[in-house]
């Protein structure tokens, strides 16, 4: 028999909640006091129906694993707190057939959900009182979650009125918060809006700035990437005013040209040695 590892116990605790999500439904539920007794059972999920005609209690116990499931005898003290006991099971885990005469079967679905393989057989058992108090300890404390007062204090309606007011208070308090950060919000996302559209034309001015630096630079026979290109043709440019507009350049192309003309003509002079001399 393969067993299927993907879900685990939380997986099937959710799945049951779903399932009983009009009862009252129940986690680790003890069968009594755990500081006056030595031994207690503790079933993994329960389930009470909020009705006084079909009032009924549901245990299941929960098996993720084959070996778990073998190795199991705990389930029999579960009886006496439930009305029907199932066994909540990944696939795989046991067959039908294994699972004992009093007790029914449900297993998890590919979906996540849970198929009743065999309903379990109806009981009646005794009032299990010290269950009822201990979820009742449990459940129920002194301070209830959410509420500002004792459980003792919070039993008038005035008391109620009263809480609902300071939620409804708090609400829009909230409200209120929510607006002035909406606000702040808005006011941050346009000035952040006009620094990148600010960035964006800096960009376009700076790209257009360095192409025009760029023909500069080519007009005068100045390198571009040379160091500081720009203070390089503010030099050229003053050294040309003094020399009737003659680059650097320019200058260096005439003198070259005046050196090959002295070479040539030194090639063709008898006193040269060219061609000429006898």
């Amino acid at each position: 028999m393969e067993v299927n590892k993907k879900y685990n116990d939380y997986d099937l605790k959710k799945a049951l909640a779903r399932r009983h999500k009009k009862d009252m439904f129940f986690t680790e539920v003890k069968d009594g006091p755990t500081h006056s007794v030595r031994h207690h059972s503790k079933i993994d999920a329960l389930s009470i129906s909020l009705s006084w005609l079909n009032f009924s209690i549901i245990g299941y116990e929960i098996k993720v694993s084959r070996s778990d499931f073998l190795r199991d005898e705990k389930w029999r003290a579960y009886l006496p707190m439930c009305n029907q006991l199932y066994f909540a099971v990944a696939p795989g885990v046991c067959d039908p057939a294994e699972v004992p005469d009093v007790c029914g079967l449900v297993t998890m679905t590919a979906k996540g959900g849970l198929r009743i393989v065999r309903k379990a057989p109806w009981r009646e058992i005794d009032e299990p009182v010290n269950m009822y108090k201990y979820l009742m300890f449990t459940y129920l404390g002194a301070n209830p979650s959410g509420s500002r007062m004792t459980r003792a204090e919070d039993i008038t309606r005035a008391d109620r009125l009263a809480m609902w007011r300071d939620y409804l208070d708090d609400k829009e308090t909230m409200r209120e918060i929510g607006r002035r950060v909406g606000g702040k919000f808005s006011r941050e996302m346009q000035t952040m809006m006009k620094k990148a559209d600010m960035y964006d034309r800096t960009t376009i001015d700076a790209d257009e700035r360095d192409k025009a630096l760029y023909e500069i630079c080519k007009a005068l026979g100045i390198a571009s990437h040379a160091w500081r290109p720009a203070e390089q043709c503010l030099r050229e440019i003053e050294r040309m005013k003094g020399s009737g507009g003659i680059t650097t350049k320019m200058e260096a192309d005439i003198k070259n040209i005046h050196r090959m003309t002295g070479d040539l003509v030194k090639a063709i002079t008898p006193e040269g040695g060219g061609e000429g001399a006898v």
